[in-house]
């Protein structure tokens, strides 16, 4: 039988969460008099501490529309600690991206995100700002400017036509994995144009490795971290290998930046303009101005690989099957590029 001193202890445990939750709530609601409520849009009723969180589901995208139809184009959720606005409407979203874009331009910084961009050292996930123009105007006027237009272009021409060649030598018989080859082609464009190589030909970062690499960087910005939207449970994340996996794809891919700048620096660096990749142009930049850091190429690298490889493949697969279910469209496509090859085999 229990003695009085540790029946006196249990209840003394039990009571302390108890009153901390009330001088919590007591201090909250202090705070909210204090400050005026802001006027929100309206959105469905959160749990404490999870907020809406519960109402994502498996597929968050159909949720929220769902969501959507009830409370407006304009709504609110409160996704654990993390205030969010769902718009579903192109005029709200025009008069948010255009009217409100100071407001709206940076995007949320998360553990994800901020890890691999080496701390929103990027220009995608870097706060606005000046640093953010500076990089900015690195990219649009050394990387994708006018002067970089004639030796892009001609390694997507290279690459689409060996990918056209690929299909024409397939057999018959045998179905042709459009998904990979585009894939396939778009990180070869984003390879030799950012590297100066393709990693398909082997080496140390075949290209196995390489888009194992990049697919995993796809899976951890896609992914939930509690720590993102209850920082007070960010411990679990630990528990269930999220971080770890983070990780240890971080190093991956930070050996393999780092790897691919000495191969560059050990190059020589006589070659400029149209000849240079992205990297020696990084490089040369780092070195005239001094306002870059290792961790700006390797994060400009990211938002590249990132951003050029799946997506460029994604789009090109959507459009071929949207061709495939309209055939007026893919007569008109087929006629197009017909006439293109004819104008060039005539000249």
């Amino acid at each position: 039988m229990d003695s009085p001193i540790t029946l006196q202890v249990y209840l003394l445990l039990l009571i302390i969460p108890v009153l901390l939750l009330l001088f919590l709530n007591k201090q909250r609601k202090e705070a909210e008099k204090q400050s005026p409520k802001p006027k929100l849009p309206p959105g469905p009723r959160k749990l404490p501490l999870i907020g809406n969180l519960h109402q994502l589901g498996n597929l968050p995208h159909h949720s929220l529309w769902h969501l959507s139809q009830q409370y407006g184009p304009l709504m609110y959720l409160q996704l654990g600690q993390a205030p969010t606005i769902v718009v579903s409407s192109s005029e709200i979203a025009r008069e948010v991206m255009r009217t409100h874009d100071l407001a709206s331009c940076n995007r949320p910084s998360l553990f994800s995100s901020t890890k691999l961009s080496y701390g929103c050292s990027d220009v995608a996930f870097i706060s606005y700002g000046d640093q953010w123009r500076e990089l900015r105007k690195i990219c649009m006027v050394e990387l994708f400017g006018t002067k970089n237009n004639s030796y892009l272009h001609s390694l997507r021409e290279e690459e689409v036509a060996r990918m056209i060649s690929s299909i024409s030598c397939s057999s018959s018989d045998h179905p042709i994995d459009l998904s990979d080859m585009l894939l396939s082609m778009a990180n070869n464009i984003v390879c030799r144009a950012a590297l100066g190589k393709s990693y398909q030909g082997g080496g140390k970062y075949e290209w196995s490795k390489l888009h194992l690499m990049l697919t995993e960087v796809q899976a951890m910005l896609g992914s939930f971290f509690m720590a993102d939207y209850i920082p007070c449970l960010a411990w679990i994340d630990i528990l269930t290998g999220a971080r770890a996996r983070l990780n240890k794809n971080f190093s991956d891919l930070d050996v393999f930046y780092q790897q691919v700048i000495n191969d560059h620096l050990h190059q020589s660096m006589h070659s400029h303009g149209q000849d240079e990749d992205i990297v020696h142009t990084l490089l040369r930049l780092k070195k005239e101005t001094g306002h870059l850091t290792d961790e700006n190429i390797k994060g400009i690298l990211m938002n590249i690989f990132v951003a050029g490889s799946d997506t460029s493949s994604a789009s090109v697969e959507w459009a071929m099957t949207e061709l495939m279910r309209n055939q007026q469209a893919m007569k008109k496509a087929q006629d197009e590029v017909r006439k293109v090859i004819g104008r060039k085999s005539e000249g």
